[in-house]
């Protein structure tokens, strides 16, 4: 019983240090280095912006991990367009391990929320807020159709010989004003001890007040 409720207790921590200083809205970063001359691009890096983030917990005395994420999606509505490029406007968090990221086209489920990935790629962003390119593969988006843009973000896992070695990747998507699409988050945390999974949970998709910066080239 003690040992459960560490293993609870543990896996609640990873999610409260996943989350911690962050907003599920848009918020104001004043402070951030700005590399991008787009005085656009400058703008958006300082309007506000979404946490997507990854947190991972070697527990040495347990032979396992405790992970959350959390990700952030924004619904659009194809036109019978071709795109092979995924344009967003990205930031490095503090004390994070990992600057890489994915973002890619989703298929609509049968909630009208997120399902499928149809089209993703990797990107990575440097030491400052700025614009990022992300090639995808191909895709054709049908007239009248509703897509989901998602991004995520994942951690370097840990080696098991590595005592409470911990892993986290804290980046932001940055906010667009001017976008009418809003943008929903979600997050996500699971313990694993001995190579089975002992308890998960993931949270409902929430719609934010804004959407973030996408282009689709």
């Amino acid at each position: 019983m003690f040992r459960n409720g560490l293993l609870l207790s543990t896996a609640m921590t990873a999610v409260t240090l996943l989350l911690s200083g962050a907003s599920t809205r848009a918020y104001a970063q004043t402070d951030m280095h700005v590399a991008s001359r787009d005085p656009n691009a400058r703008f958006l890096c300082t309007y506000g912006q979404f946490l997507v983030s990854a947190f991972t917990q070697n527990l040495n005395y347990s032979s396992g991990y405790a992970s959350a994420w959390q990700n952030v999606a924004v619904p659009i509505t194809g036109h019978g367009q071709t795109v092979g490029r995924i344009r967003v406007i990205e930031a490095q968090g503090p004390r994070t391990h990992y600057n890489g990221f994915t973002v890619g086209i989703y298929s609509n489920a049968a909630s009208g929320l997120p399902g499928n990935p149809i089209a993703v790629g990797t990107g990575s962003i440097g030491p400052s807020c700025g614009p990022v390119k992300v090639p995808i593969p191909r895709t054709t988006l049908k007239s009248n159709t509703k897509y989901w843009i998602e991004e995520r973000t994942s951690t370097p896992r840990c080696g098991r010989d590595h005592s409470n070695c911990t892993s986290s990747a804290r980046l932001y998507w940055e906010a667009d004003p001017n976008i009418k699409r809003k943008a929903y988050v979600q997050y996500q945390w699971r313990f694993s001890s001995s190579g089975h999974l002992n308890s998960s949970s993931t949270s409902p998709w929430m719609k934010q007040q804004t959407g973030p910066y996408i282009k689709l080239e």
